[in-house]
């Protein structure tokens, strides 16, 4: 029996592995599920965005509080600022001497620079040219034309899309886990069914040999066994490099460390079909992408709300309290309160623009979202149909194994009686390898439509385990 260099490496690397790692991890279709909650890297990427959406969204509650700010100025103009009243001095001084005068007094010099003396003067230093001030102030919106309560809205349907997204996320893993545990089952057992295709049609070349030789067949006859022979064998290899490499994809998504994991479920159809009623209400009510278009009309509905009250005036009360008293001037106050109001009076044009492109692009989502639940209920009808086909064909299968069966022992009996050639055992061999093989892809199809038609109802992860 010729060996394949292939089929030895693959053996081989599979003796390498055991011997590596002392224990098998054994892994159910429910295990690999609950590893890859656990481990995929989309998952707890999409975990993290929504821990970081719940921050945003907690931080905009905060825009209802009042702001406290310590603020503090170091500032230097270009000369300091006095205020001067020695003019009205100089006339004070001016008519205390004249009326002196009048009153016949006889020492008017002397009296007038006795005032002079006596009299500071009028002139007062209100701002040095450096100065330092260190405030706390206060503000408290009072109405801000909805823009806060908005803006709150508009945080917390940012955390909604991040939940939808790790929902999505966590769904379509779960369909990838699903489909690429029972894609490695079919391929373990396509390459059990080339394996043993491979066994019989080397029995069968050594039944020809001997034929050959005893003159019973035509060389011809023969060498169209070593053909199959050797497509046999292509044909087994094939299957275990693609074995390999659905395992590769499988552990990428289950998030796999260097365990050594062998999967115990055995390759059967999932749970049965319940009316496609069913499935199609899920999906219209917990689809993650109708869902994520219901959340973005919301969010313009938000924005067309902030749109309408840039057209109101803004409210506020404040409140500002002087921590360096000593460095202040006369004039200026160590508190104030009060309330401050603004209103836009004209911004181009812009708060109407803005507010038809809001209606409009509301409109364009409803449309959007006629759309998305028609392709809801076409891809629902498109996945339902696909697994009750996939039924019927393991049924019709089923029922024509036996026949192809018969027929190969019949061709076998026959080309060792002489009265069959090598080619009719071939193609008998080749109908039950086939019929086989699309038994397991039969069982696949159905778990693979059954599966996409779980992901559209957009259910948890424990209902889309309970419906497996």
């Amino acid at each position: 029996m010729k060996i394949r260099p292939i089929v030895v490496l693959y053996f081989l690397l599979l003796g390498v592995v055991a011997s590596t790692y002392a224990e098998t991890k054994y892994l159910t279709i429910e295990d690999a599920i609950d590893f890859a909650l656990q481990n995929n890297s989309k998952i707890q990427s999409a975990k993290q965005a929504l821990q970081g959406a719940g921050y945003i969204s907690s931080a905009a509650k905060g825009k209802f509080l009042p702001g406290l700010d310590i603020v503090a100025i170091g500032a230097k103009i270009d000369q300091s600022v006095n205020f001067n009243l020695n003019d009205i001095r100089a006339a004070l001084i001016g008519a205390s001497v004249a009326s002196y005068s009048e009153a016949g007094g006889t020492h008017v010099t002397q009296f007038q620079q006795s005032l002079e003396s006596s009299i500071p003067t009028f002139e007062k230093k209100i701002l040095d040219d450096t100065f330092v001030r260190v405030m706390a102030t206060v503000v408290q919106p009072l109405f801000s034309g909805f823009k806060v309560s908005a803006n709150f809205n508009l945080k917390k349907m940012e955390e909604s899309i991040a939940q939808t997204n790790l929902d999505a996320t966590t769904s379509f893993t779960i369909t990838d886990v699903v489909i690429s545990y029972f894609k490695i089952k079919l391929l373990e057992q396509v390459s059990q069914v080339q394996n043993d295709y491979l066994k019989n049609i080397q029995t069968h070349v050594l039944h020809a040999k001997k034929l050959l030789r005893n003159g019973v067949i035509s060389k011809a006859n023969y060498l169209k066994s070593e053909v199959a022979l050797s497509q046999a064998h292509r044909d087994y290899e094939q299957s275990l490099r693609d074995n390999e490499l659905a395992y590769m994809f499988f552990n990428n998504v289950i998030g796999k460390t260097d365990e050594v994991l062998y999967l115990s479920s055995a390759i059967k159809v999932l749970k049965d079909l319940k009316e496609e009623k069913y499935y199609r209400d899920k999906s219209l009510q917990n689809n993650s992408s109708l869902k994520l278009l219901y959340i973005k009309k919301d969010i313009l509905k938000q924005k067309y709300k902030v749109y309408l009250g840039n057209m109101f005036p803004n409210l506020a009360a404040f409140g500002e309290y002087q921590l360096l008293q000593n460095k202040l001037t006369l004039v200026e106050p160590k508190w104030t309160v009060g309330i401050n109001a603004s209103l836009n009076i004209f911004g181009g044009c812009s708060d109407i623009n803005e507010i038809k492109s809001a209606k409009l692009q509301i409109e364009s989502v409803n449309s959007q979202i006629v759309d998305v639940k028609n392709l809801i209920r076409i891809g629902i009808k498109n996945f339902y149909h696909r697994c009750k086909s996939a039924k019927q064909d393991y049924q019709t299968l089923v029922s024509g194994q036996a026949l192809a069966e018969e027929n190969l022992k019949f061709c076998r009996v026959a080309f060792k009686a002489g009265i069959a050639t090598s080619l009719e055992v071939v193609d008998a061999e080749l109908a039950c390898k086939k019929i086989k093989i699309d038994k397991a892809k039969a069982i696949f199809e159905y778990n693979n439509s059954y599966t996409n038609l779980i992901n559209m109802c957009g259910m948890s992860p424990e209902e889309f385990k309970n419906e497996l």
